[in-house]
């Protein structure tokens, strides 16, 4: 009995949509951090957090949505039939892992971390989200390698 190729490529609307959700997200992470740390607002009551502080967190948090929308789409197909095919499973599962501890980090860091506890649970989140931009890539790279074979 034969099986069907399935192919794990994303059709160009699915990709760009995949693409645009993760950009937006880390672009306003980074935005987010870079405010955070480094841009300050100089009040006659001394320093304040920049006013766009809160705006990029809570467009950080809108593309967080979206791309978690754009990641459920990727299971039952890309992930699934990868996984099945054994292609690729290092990088994608990397990224699966990711995705969970991002997930799990930025929930706790909306609804339950405290003062103690926000400043780690924060760090995890900033310092893995910064390493999915070089991840996403390398995934991208191995898996067109993979598909060329």
């Amino acid at each position: 009995m034969n099986k069907r190729h399935v192919t794990n490529k994303l059709n160009i609307a699915h990709r760009r949509w995949i693409y645009i959700a993760f950009a937006l997200l880390l672009l306003s992470g980074v935005l987010w951090l870079i405010f955070h740390y480094f841009v300050v607002s100089v009040t006659p009551f001394g320093n304040a957090p920049h006013p766009l502080q809160t705006w990029w967190l809570k467009l950080h948090g809108l593309a967080a949505m979206g791309m978690l929308i754009a990641f459920g789409s990727l299971m039952p197909g890309h992930i699934r039939h990868a996984w099945q095919q054994k292609k690729n499973r290092l990088s994608g599962g990397t990224m699966v892992a990711v995705m969970i501890i991002l997930t799990l980090t930025g929930y706790a860091l909306y609804y339950f971390a405290g003062e103690e506890s926000r400043p780690v649970i924060s760090a995890i989140h900033w310092l893995i989200g910064l390493a999915v931009a070089p991840l996403i890539l390398l995934h991208i790279f191995f898996g067109r390698r993979v598909s060329e074979r």
